[in-house]
């Protein structure tokens, strides 16, 4: 990881903030930006793992802030179906291409250049990083609302006019019996015994012994509904581009 500490940063990590939406003046934490934008398969020990950590956290924060507000008439079962697509890596991945994000990620495959367009779960790693770096600057979400609640807006009225949005179950069965006519396993169980916690149940969807999403929410209906809205968007990704998505469930 390059030091930054006495120097300029690099010309490519302010536009990387820019395309963002963040002022061009804006000073951060530039060394801390660069590991965000290391993957380990550069660098086994400076990296971006450690941040993504945080991220992931720091997203689920701004998603379900987000969604109260935006959302005041939805259902916590509702409210956590939508989280549950927001926050997935396939989504993240899209919003990462979308920002232009693969330019500025130093990621290495075999018989790739480092500088190669990385794979979609990068991507979306990358993202949760980034995060990370701006929300450790304030340890709050100021510098994130403003460019990032314009695509969740965005992405959750694009979600809510899919036609499954409202039964993923359903929508997930039809998928299912129309590869090989089997259904679906939920395998749901009890996280937090408070009634009233939001997350009290887990559930997780199973299908070709993979495990393609895993919901919470406060009844068991709801957990399952969240974990299908996970499995529906994998599994539909996995027609689109065979071989390409991990059906493994990397958001437990």
């Amino acid at each position: 990881m390059a030091d930054f500490a006495s120097i300029s940063p690099p010309p490519g990590l302010r536009r990387c903030l820019q395309r963002l939406g963040l002022p061009a003046d804006l000073e951060i934490n530039w060394q801390r930006l660069d590991l965000a934008l290391t993957h380990a398969s550069v660098d086994s020990q400076a990296n971006y793992e450690r941040l993504e950590l945080l991220g992931d956290a720091v997203l689920r924060l701004a998603v379900t802030e987000y969604l109260q507000e935006a959302f005041p008439q939805d259902t916590v079962g509702q409210l956590s179906a939508l989280s549950s697509v927001l926050v997935s890596d396939r989504t993240l991945a899209q919003l990462a291409e979308s920002l232009g994000l693969e330019a500025y990620l130093l990621s290495h495959t075999p018989n790739r250049s480092p500088y190669a367009v990385a794979p979609p779960a990068r991507l979306a790693d990358a993202l949760e990083a980034v995060l990370a770096v701006l929300y450790l600057e304030t340890h709050t979400l100021e510098l994130i609302r403003p460019w990032l609640y314009p695509h969740l807006q965005r992405l959750a009225v694009t979600i809510q006019q899919d036609p499954a949005h409202r039964n993923y179950k359903d929508a997930l069965q039809v998928l299912t019996q129309a590869q090989d006519h089997s259904l679906p396993q939920y395998r749901t169980r009890e996280v937090h015994p408070l009634d009233s916690h939001p997350q009290r149940y887990q559930s997780q969807v199973w299908w070709q012994d993979n495990c393609w999403g895993t919901g919470h929410g406060p009844t068991k209906k709801q957990a399952e509904q969240a974990a299908a809205a996970i499995a529906y968007g994998r599994l539909q990704k996995q027609q689109e581009y065979p071989g390409l998505d991990d059906p493994t469930d990397h958001n437990p």
